[in-house]
């Protein structure tokens, strides 16, 4: 995966896209809010968070019956639901000169399918529609052990019983998970921050 280009602080007064990536999809969703907070007023475009096709929520309602999907369906299906984002969230307020967080973007999905033990070539191919963000935020902070399954893309893996039931536990999943995220966040020129 190429490296993500990250301007700094200028990116979050300006006009563009910040992304913003964890493990933890609500620490993830908190230090995307205070990224926009940091944006003047008029120029905030808002926050764009996984699930905003209602994709995720589909599938958490057919529980059991629907079956367990595996990593590569499970990242088909975000995909999916960033396409959407970006038609109906993201460009949209991007075109009007704001600023758009969009909490969590590609590098978590990514992070997750390595994890998972898919290529890094076809993740890469697979989100090459997602345009770069102009400022890329990575929060290195493991979710709660009572995350809601809804609360981020990793925690509803888990609670989805993805293909991690029978060669992960919970622990190693996120521990994973958050070693690829942090190889992305290097790539990418950027520091991991706790939140």
């Amino acid at each position: 995966m190429s490296a993500r280009r990250a301007t700094g602080p200028a990116a979050a007064v300006g006009t563009g896209l910040i992304s913003v990536d964890g493990v933890s999809g609500a620490a993830a969703a908190a230090a995307g809010r205070a990224a926009l907070a940091a944006v003047e007023k008029t120029r905030r475009g808002g926050v764009s968070t996984w699930d905003a096709s209602g994709l995720f929520q589909d599938l958490a309602v057919g529980g059991e019956d629907a079956g367990a999907p595996s990593a590569r369906t499970l990242l088909l299906l975000y995909a999916a639901d960033l396409v959407f984002r970006l038609r109906w969230e993201i460009r949209p307020a991007l075109a009007e000169g704001r600023v758009v967080v969009a909490a969590p973007y590609v590098d978590t999905a990514i992070a997750l399918g390595r994890a998972a033990g898919l290529r890094g070539g076809w993740l890469t191919n697979l989100f090459r529609f997602a345009p770069p963000p102009a400022e890329s935020r990575y929060v290195d902070s493991l979710p709660v052990r009572t995350a809601a399954a809804h609360s981020g893309l990793i925690e509803f893996a888990w609670h989805q019983k993805t293909y991690m039931v029978v060669s992960l536990d919970r622990d190693q999943l996120f521990e994973r998970t958050r070693a690829h995220l942090r190889i992305l966040a290097r790539r990418a020129g950027r520091r991991a921050s706790a939140a």
